[in-house]
């Protein structure tokens, strides 16, 4: 399993091992699994993180898959001497289709609340009476049906930890909230910069959050949140890691963004093969090592190992996946181990995927980003970068190319 860090001896491990839905967190996992890449930004952003003195906001980008949570994970194990990190998922406590400006930056303080009780940091009455009297203020459906008792400590992490979970869930306590915190944000920002100057306090260590799966929200709430809201979202005073879609980057309004968030990283995919064509095997060594990692060698064919490299894109979720599929191909033929029709199989179930998906209009769009390796600025492209049809690499540039379970449709009559 994933969890323990241990390497697959078969296929029903491997099928485990190789979960796309599960981005390595934990030290341990880290340490067995993670595959460095090139040109990754993590070192510049620790460095950024470590030498300035004023609070960043920054956002970091790539394609969805493409390993930002594990890289942040990378980058969290670098930092914890000088910062402590609260890093989070917003798809793990909120509504990814049903998501404001003010879901972001409440949920950022009812982490905050969590996160110093769970460590046991300090944090005094005086601020935790502040914080509470605040939280009672927005959620006065959540407030009657807690019970009280227990001291103030002990009433605030009740009602934080069932407000986070109703957040979610229920519309209704969204609605509510989002009015009432909508007439107090500067309230909310007084709440945060208190906790954070606390568990700074208590801890030594300078507070930095990373809030992630922002970028799988649809592009139309995502600028909403970035472009209309920004100053919300970068007003908490202390560094933040937000995700960014990689199709945002296109948008003529970009530019209004990156007044606001003036720091932007980008994580290249690995790169199988080179803007010419030609195979790049320091990458494809680095995709195969994803699968070896996780599972024993013998458990898959090498020419089938090197074919799900170059079909997988270089965005390591698309790799997982379609091992994942190839490792049940190859259950389901009562196979010892993944040979080249189970993978050609699994890369088969793929496009046919975009196959239902992709509008005529896109395909002709596609077979012109084959051709030219460039993309046009436009919501059209902008699409195709969303669904990951179309994919941008970048070594001494940046070029586009069409994702390679897509190529087979575009070349039918």
């Amino acid at each position: 399993m994933l969890e323990h860090a241990e390497i697959a001896q078969d296929l029903r491990g491997a099928i485990n091992s190789l979960d796309p839905e599960r981005p390595l967190k934990t030290d341990k996992q880290l340490e067995a699994y993670f595959v460095p890449r090139p040109f990754s930004p993590v070192e510049d952003v620790r460095i950024l993180l470590q030498d300035t003195q004023s609070p960043q906001k920054i956002l970091f980008t790539g394609h969805r898959g493409s390993g930002k949570s594990t890289e942040l994970a990378w980058l969290t194990r670098s930092l914890r001497e000088q910062f402590f990190v609260i890093q989070y998922s917003v798809k793990d406590r909120l509504n990814i289709f049903d998501l404001t400006h003010l879901d972001i930056v409440l949920s950022l303080a009812l982490e905050m609340v969590e996160r110093a009780r769970e460590e046991g940091i300090e944090v005094s009455e005086r601020v935790q009476e502040h914080i509470l009297k605040f939280t009672k203020d927005i959620s006065q459906e959540v407030v009657s049906e807690v019970t009280a008792g227990g001291g103030v400590s002990a009433e605030l992490n009740v009602i934080v930890a069932k407000l986070s979970s109703k957040l979610g869930a229920e519309e209704v306590t969204r609605t509510s909230v989002r009015e009432k915190v909508s007439h107090r944000l500067s309230d909310l920002f007084e709440n945060i910069d208190l906790l954070a100057r606390e568990i700074e306090k208590s801890t030594g260590r300078r507070l930095l959050a990373i809030v992630e799966d922002l970028d799988k929200t649809d592009l139309e709430t995502t600028k909403k949140l970035f472009y209309e809201n920004a100053v919300s979202l970068s007003a908490p005073r202390l560094s933040v890691i937000y995700t960014f879609p990689m199709a945002l980057r296109h948008d003529n309004d970009f530019m209004q963004i990156r007044a606001s968030f003036p720091r932007l990283y980008v994580l290249p995919n690995f790169m199988p093969r080179n803007r010419d064509g030609g195979e790049n095997e320091d990458c494809i060594d680095a995709l195969q090592a994803i699968f070896t990692k996780r599972a024993a060698p013998h458990l898959i064919d090498a020419n089938a190992l090197r074919r799900l490299a170059l079909s997988s894109s270089g965005i390591p979720r698309e790799f997982v996946a379609i091992a994942q599929t190839s490792c049940l191909e190859a259950r389901k033929a009562e196979r010892e181990f993944v040979d080249e029709t189970c993978v050609e199989t699994a890369i088969a179930n793929r496009t046919r995927e975009y196959d239902v998906l992709l509008t005529p209009e896109q395909r002709e769009l596609l077979k012109k980003v084959r051709e030219n390796k460039r993309i046009t600025n436009d919501k059209d492209h902008r699409s195709l970068l969303h669904n990951l049809s179309a994919l941008e690499y970048r070594n001494s540039g940046v070029w586009y190319d069409v994702h390679p379970v897509v190529a087979p449709l575009l070349d039918r009559e």
